[in-house]
């Protein structure tokens, strides 16, 4: 007697957790006592085998005793004539009468083992007829989850989809520590004042005076704008060119040694 009681993990029911909990520590209740009912139904059935080999084998008790005690003469004077001594007849008239009592005996064996017998069967009957029960129950409450989930899952495609959520602006870039122009300014002194106001104008240009800013074409970065094999060369490769000092200090070096054309911007 399948039960689809394991399935039930895999449907979505759409109640409480709680009262979900609930129905599904009731399935595997009725589950265990369907299995404890069918171990009962197996034993049963097992003695009721038993018994009815037993009862086979007492009316056969029953069938040779009566026989052997139809045999017998129909007065106790006539067996006694018929033997051929009295210690003869002593035997034969005990033999009868313990077959007369074995008979009584197995006949009212016989008798508490039918009784037996059809009150167990009686039982197995019942027992059976509860297990039905149980189990058309048991498919009854799982239809039930089941048509909950799929209407449930219906409700969930008829719905309409949730709004997407709003998308958060960047985050703006971190503004550059420190006064950058005066920073520049230091860094190229000794170029000359004319020379290192140029410079400011310059960073103005290549990154806005923003240290961090990468151009997303080429890849170069920082102030002044490096490109990473332009800064390998330098004495400052060790730095990081988004270091706002080594930057400018770096580029105040490349235009002693290059001058202006290692830049695209040309300000006045």
């Amino acid at each position: 007697m399948a039960l689809a009681v394991a399935s039930l993990a895999a449907v979505s029911v759409p109640a409480a957790a709680d009262d979900e909990a609930n129905v599904r520590g009731r399935l595997a209740t009725v589950a265990e006592q369907m299995a404890a009912n069918q171990q009962a139904i197996a034993r049963l059935q097992a003695q009721v085998a038993d018994r009815q080999q037993r009862i086979e084998r007492e009316r056969a008790q029953l069938r040779l005793l009566a026989r052997a005690i139809y045999a017998q003469p129909d007065s106790t004077l006539v067996l006694v004539a018929q033997s051929p001594s009295l210690s003869d007849a002593v035997t034969r008239l005990n033999d009868l009468l313990s077959a007369g009592d074995r008979a009584r005996s197995t006949k009212a064996a016989l008798d508490r083992d039918l009784y037996a017998l059809q009150s167990q069967r009686l039982e197995l009957q019942a027992r059976e007829a509860s297990l039905e029960q149980q189990k058309a129950d048991l498919d009854a409450e799982y239809a039930r989850l089941v048509a909950q989930a799929e209407a449930a899952a219906a409700a969930r495609r008829a719905a309409p989809p949730p709004p997407p959520a709003p998308r958060l602006p960047p985050a703006p870039a971190a503004a550059p520590a420190g006064d950058i122009p005066s920073l520049i300014l230091a860094a190229w002194a000794p170029l000359g004042s004319a020379t290192a106001q140029w410079a400011v104008r310059l960073a103005q240009c290549e990154s806005g005076l923003n240290p961090y800013a990468v151009n997303r074409y080429s890849g170069a970065a920082g102030l002044f704008q490096f490109l990473a094999t332009t800064w390998a060369g330098t004495p400052w490769r060790a730095q990081s060119p988004f270091d706002a000092s080594a930057n400018a200090q770096a580029a105040a070096w490349l235009y002693s040694k290059y001058g202006a054309g290692q830049w695209s911007c040309h300000p006045a």
